[in-house]
């Protein structure tokens, strides 16, 4: 709390991420370091009125939801004092805010972390559980201050099978650097893309890689590209081998695990690559590999793709018919 108090003294601001480790910073945890980051959110956060309201019903709006969890004291020890707090914190007016959003995401766990450091996966109970936690507030600071504030990142739906949230609930995509609503945002600019892709194109196969996460979300990519006549798209949805079986995110994936899984796999006239793969500004993946040497080993070009556009130029930029 000193250092954000600092960063408010100096007029700075941040979009907060609170990396939630199940056992150990999940419950009721999660919510005071969520409230707790509230109190240097949005100026409307510290008018007098708001914050009282909210002090005063937290109790009764999350009490009964979370007294199980929380324990009997939750709602004494802290929702009954919050209102007071906030306006404690926000004496002075400090314009913008210090939080301008706040992004809860899930630890994720490699096979390089030290032996006894206590962390767990997430698994998909758990994911669902702090789902309906962030839900809840959020709906909370909606209703009260028109803005939902915190954010779950998509890996807690793709984890716990929930179906992504509507459009609209991302408002602005503040937190979409860390993978807040990447997948609407990438679904959605696809939608217009599609409106222009062509009919029919010269006779191609190609494999697009991603990572185990998103595979089922970006079907509806899938099917729509395959249905261009002489295009056929296979999706190579993988986890990563380097880092351990648990992770399953597209950019983590390393030249390694593209050598170890797709080796032995058809892979038709070349690979698309997302480029969020590679290392910022470079051509080798985060295992130091290059883009020549696993095309060179694998035996087929590789194209490096941007986003959508470059990844139906990729697909259809040939000899469109």
């Amino acid at each position: 709390m000193e250092q954000l108090a600092w960063f408010r003294e100096h007029r700075l601001q941040i979009h907060a991420q609170v990396v939630v480790c199940p056992g150990i910073n999940d419950g009721k945890h999660l919510t005071h370091s969520i409230l707790d980051l509230a109190k240097f959110g949005p100026p409307q956060f510290s008018q007098k009125s708001n914050t009282k309201d909210f002090g005063e019903n937290f109790s009764e709006d999350f009490g009964e939801n979370f007294s199980e969890d929380f324990g009997e004291n939750f709602s004494e020890d802290f929702g009954e004092n919050f209102g007071e707090d906030f306006n404690e914190d926000f004496g002075e007016e400090y314009g913008d805010a210090t939080v301008a959003s706040v992004a809860v995401v899930p630890v994720g766990l490699t096979r390089f972390r030290p032996e006894g450091d206590e962390l767990v996966p997430v698994t998909p109970e758990k994911a669902r559980e702090v789902i309906a936690q962030v839900q809840a507030l959020q709906a909370e600071f909606c209703d009260r201050f028109g803005t939902r504030f915190v954010w779950l990142a998509d890996e807690w739906f793709l984890i716990g099978r929930v179906d992504l949230p509507p459009e609209s609930d991302y408002e602005t995509y503040p937190q979409i650097g860390n993978g807040v609503g990447s997948i609407h945002h990438f679904l959605q600019a696809f939608r217009a893309t599609a409106a222009n892709l062509p009919k029919a194109i010269s006779p191609r196969r190609l494999t697009w890689v991603v990572g185990n996460a998103v595979e089922y979300a970006f079907q509806p990519i899938l099917q729509r590209l395959n249905q261009v006549e002489g295009l056929t798209l296979d999706m190579a949805a993988l986890r990563s081998d380097y880092w351990g079986r648990d992770i399953t995110v597209t950019g983590l994936l390393t030249g390694h695990d593209l050598l170890l899984f797709l080796g032995d796999r058809p892979l038709g006239d070349g690979i698309i690559l997302p480029s969020l793969m590679l290392k910022q500004g470079e051509t080798c993946f985060l295992d130091d590999l290059t883009v020549e040497q696993v095309s060179q080993t694998l035996g087929v070009p590789i194209v490096v793709v941007d986003g959508v556009d470059e990844l139906v130029d990729a697909c259809c930029n040939k000899q469109s018919k």
